[in-house]
C-alpha cells in the first residue's frame, strides 16, 4: 500500500507539470485524502490511512524523547556533582508479538542512557544510566509499548 501511495503521488505530481519536492508532498497528501476516504468502503485502505496517522504522530513524539534524554545524560555528565545511579531494571512487557518486542528494544536501545540486555519470558531487561526510580521506566516503556502497537495493529486486534 505504502508504494502505490508513493508512485501514485509521483505520478500526480508528475502530472501537474513537474515532480519538485513540493508538489510530491502535496501529492502525498492528497493521496493520503483519497486513501482516507476510500477506506471507508476498503478496509486494507482505511488500515493503511490509520498507520500513517500514528506514524505520523509517533515520529515527532519519539523525536521528543530523545533529545529530552540527550539533554539528560549531557547534564549527567556535565555536572560533576550530580550522582547518578545506574542500573539494570526489569520491565514487563503486555505484548508477545515478536516484531513489537524486537523494535521496543531496538528504540531503548536507540534511546541516550539506556540499554537493552535481554528478554525472557515477556520480561525485557534494560540498563538505565540513571534509574532514579524503576516505575518511571516501567511507565516509559509501556508508553514506547502503546504507541507502537497502536501503529503496527491500529485496529488493535492484538496486542
Amino acid at each position: 500500500m505504502l508504494l502505490t501511495h508513493v508512485l501514485s503521488a509521483a505520478l500526480l505530481a508528475w502530472a501537474t507539470l513537474g515532480l519538485t519536492p513540493t508538489r510530491w508532498l502535496l501529492a502525498m497528501l492528497v493521496m493520503y485524502a483519497l486513501f482516507r476516504v476510500l477506506g471507508l468502503g476498503v478496509p486494507a485502505m482505511r488500515v493503511y490511512a490509520m498507520r500513517v496517522e500514528a506514524g505520523v504522530r509517533f515520529i515527532p513524539w519519539y523525536a521528543y524523547k530523545i533529545v529530552a534524554a540527550s539533554l539528560d545524560v549531557a547534564a549527567a555528565v556535565l555536572n560533576w556533582r550530580r550522582t547518578v545511579s545506574p542500573a539494570v531494571v526489569r520491565v514487563s512487557l503486555q505484548t508477545e508479538d515478536k516484531r513489537l518486542i524486537t523494535l521496543i528494544s531496538c528504540l531503548l536501545t536507540l534511546t541516550p542512557g539506556t540499554l537493552t540486555l535481554d528478554y525472557l519470558n515477556q520480561v525485557l531487561y534494560v540498563h538505565v544510566l540513571d534509574s532514579g526510580n524503576a516505575d518511571s521506566v516501567q511507565q516509559a516503556v509501556d508508553e514506547i509499548e502503546q504507541r507502537l502497537a497502536g501503529w503496527i495493529h491500529p485496529l488493535g486486534e492484538r496486542l
